[in-house]
């Protein structure tokens, strides 16, 4: 294939040596397992209804016909039987022959390609969009942009809760579910949570499943073989399972699951005493065993065990902005497609929209612009037909940083054929984590809504909820009829958490729905108490903890308050929220993290393995994550009292290594509480 230079931005060359040099500069290249199985889909797409057979396949899909000659059949058909996988996993669904046979035509049906359509109401249109703003965290929240166009499709967006300009009138039926659902926001975990979540939901319920896992107190992984029951939400993502090598029932950390989670290959002969075991499991007690606390002298035993002496001498640390994991395949042949399909359906769409949408980096967006421009196939003829991408992107990372990505022009795609081109202009399938995300956002919101029940609520507040969880639960509905069959029943029954409805998140929800200031009592992390007057926000579901985001009039700016250390909460409902209020709330919520005052602090702070995943709370500024999972992190404590505190809690699962002087403190408080326990 030959590249083509966009006249308009490329230097022009003097002669064949100046190309040759530029051609010597790429480093950055196509992933050619993305654009074979991206030009298998289009080159099928191409032959119609008579479909191609598996010599016609071999001969005209680019990177199949590149490599026939150096492939063995019985090679070239283990990649071809891995590239159908990929198109499947993404819903693309590949007629096969009942039997292996040479002559079968292999067809894609272009009116069962991508999702079939889905027609919102405006009321459900509204609802998806904020379901959007629910998730605060970052890739997560891509995922779900992509869900919403996908479903709404490629027209005009819905309006989105982070707009000020977007302001229901009170007539408009859309009005009260955009109200209700700008309450709550919520971060369950990290992105690799999220991937396990994405893995569990794919799999067939009493599956046997193995993955590593670091228990409490551990030091390092080990590996678990177990067989699936359940998992839900409790502050924390749980795994609930019966553990084969304990014979027992157990509930996994997802935040200590190391690695991908798959099944056991292969599988394992269950033995009577296992299913006996399977079969009398209560997974809801599992659950409801998961709210009991710890014993408290043995989390300060472990915290004096860990502080006491002086602290090893920490590591070199590295910037904490570390490059996430790299998708397995066949989620990068979902991207891309998905991608494609996204530039197909718009007269042009900029980089930078492009890298947010998908939370990739500029290298995997000129990598995945590659495999687009290198996907294509053959004719009969044998003339190469290939995806024109304008303006082409160039061959090196630094051309591609710094002047493609700068310029910011949009991205057009023009397909050999313009038939097949409108088959792939259409949105896939649900992406699985884009359908994961959306699900556990409306099932948070109907059972949010479901609080409205108790005291607490107001009429608008009941009213407001009510239109809520009519439109969600419809959309659920639509939603759960085009997801695979394995997805459906995991995926909706997950909500984000017993937190969005108890009766203290109900209060709080209430507080901000109404639109009033709220007197509080309120003990901060030294133990100080005030009371102040707020403007609420947000109420903000972090992991185990939920906070109340306002305008703090004491403080003359944004706090973040935690529900478990406000004493009593006073509605006025007389005294209206403030302009800036207003404004604040239709911002996504943002993580609680204080701000860094004169009396702020360095430190250096090491999370066991099993606590690793937490470390992501303080905002690490540098970072080292030990082969065994420790992982070691510099950032800054704005409270003394907060820090030991923490220490104290986590039972030597966090320990201060910097500086000297807390560590001290922390051991002189466990030996004054454990003193207190014992007598």
């Amino acid at each position: 294939m030959t590249e083509k230079i966009d006249s308009e931005t490329a230097p022009p060359a003097t002669d064949a040596q100046d190309l040759q040099a530029a051609e010597d500069e790429q480093d950055v290249y196509a992933d050619y397992g993305v654009a074979r199985a991206f030009s298998l889909a289009a080159s099928i797409l191409d032959a119609g209804q008579g479909g191609l057979t598996k010599a016609e396949i071999r001969d005209r899909v680019e990177h199949y016909r590149s490599q026939s000659e150096e492939q063995s059949q019985d090679a070239w058909e283990r990649l071809f039987s891995r590239d159908k996988d990929h198109l499947r996993s993404c819903g693309i669904a590949i007629e096969e022959p009942a039997a292996d046979r040479e002559d079968y035509r292999y067809r894609i049906d272009p009116a069962d390609y991508g999702l079939p359509p889905l027609p919102l109401s405006e009321t459900e249109t509204l609802v998806l969009s904020r379901a959007t703003q629910l998730w605060a965290g970052s890739r997560t929240r891509s995922w779900l942009e992509q869900a919403s166009w996908a479903l709404a499709g490629p027209g005009e967006p819905p309006p989105s809760s982070a707009s000020p300009s977007v302001t229901p009138s009170s007539s408009s039926p859309a009005a009260a579910p955009a109200q209700a659902s700008t309450a709550l926001s919520f971060n369950l975990g990290s992105d690799e949570e999220f991937e396990r979540l994405t893995e569990l939901a794919a799999l067939e319920p009493r599956q046997p499943i193995g993955f590593d896992y670091t228990g409490r107190g551990a030091q390092q992984p080990e590996p678990r073989r177990v067989v699936l029951l359940d998992f839900a939400a409790r502050g924390h993502w749980y795994l609930i399972g019966h553990d084969l090598d304990r014979g027992a029932r157990r509930t996994f950390r997802l935040d200590r699951v190391h690695g991908p989670i798959g099944p056991l290959r292969p599988a394992p002969q269950l033995t009577e005493q296992d299913r006996a075991a399977i079969d009398a499991a209560d997974v809801g007690a599992a659950l409801d065993g998961l709210a009991g606390e710890e014993d408290p002298a043995r989390l300060l035993r472990g915290a004096l065990e860990a502080h006491e002496g002086p602290a090893p001498k920490p590591p070199r640390l590295a910037p904490a902005a570390a490059p996430r994991r790299a998708d397995p395949a066949h989620r990068k042949v979902e991207r891309v497609l998905a991608m494609a399909a996204y530039l197909l359906s718009a007269d042009g769409v900029r980089p930078s929209e492009l890298l947010t949408r998908h939370q990739i980096t500029p290298k995997q967006l000129l990598k995945d612009l590659l495999s687009i421009q290198q996907s294509g196939s053959f004719g009969p003829g044998q003339y190469g037909e290939f995806i024109d991408i304008h303006p082409a992107p160039p061959l090196n990372l630094d051309a591609f940083t710094q002047d493609y990505l700068v310029t910011d022009a949009p991205i057009t795609l023009a397909m050999p054929s313009a038939r097949t081109g409108d088959v792939l202009a259409r949105p896939l399938t649900l992406t699985k984590p884009g359908a994961l995300s959306l699900l556990i956002a409306l099932n948070t919101m109907i059972s949010a809504a479901d609080s409205a029940d108790d005291d607490t609520a107001t009429d608008d507040t009941a009213a407001d909820d009510t239109a809520t969880t009519a439109a969600a639960e419809s959309l659920r509905g639509k939603i759960a009829r085009v997801l695979p069959a394995g997805l459906q029943e995991a995926a909706t029954k997950v909500a984000a958490g017993a937190q969005a409805r108890n009766e203290s998140t109900a209060e709080l929800r209430a507080a901000v729905t109404g639109g009033c200031c709220v007197e509080l009592r309120y003990e901060d992390a030294s133990g100080t108490i005030t009371e102040r007057v707020v403007e609420p926000t947000h109420v903000y579901i972090d992991g185990p903890r939920t906070y109340l985001q306002a305008w703090c009039r004491l403080a003359q700016g944004p706090r973040n308050f935690l529900g478990s250390r406000i004493r009593a909460q006073r509605p006025l409902p007389e005294e209206p929220i403030s302009e800036t209020a207003r404004l604040l709330a239709q911002s996504p919520a943002e993580p609680p993290r204080p701000p860094q005052g004169s009396g702020a602090f360095d430190v250096v702070l090491r999370f066991s393995p099993a606590a690793a995943a937490l470390a992501d709370r303080y905002a690490p500024q540098r970072q080292r994550i030990q082969p065994d999972g420790v992982r070691i992190i510099s950032t800054w404590f704005q409270s003394r009292e907060a820090l030991i505190r923490l220490c104290l809690q986590l039972g030597g699962d966090l320990t201060v290594l910097v500086p000297a002087e807390i560590r001290e403190k922390v051991t002189m408080r466990a030996r004054e509480e454990l003193s207190v326990l014992s007598e």
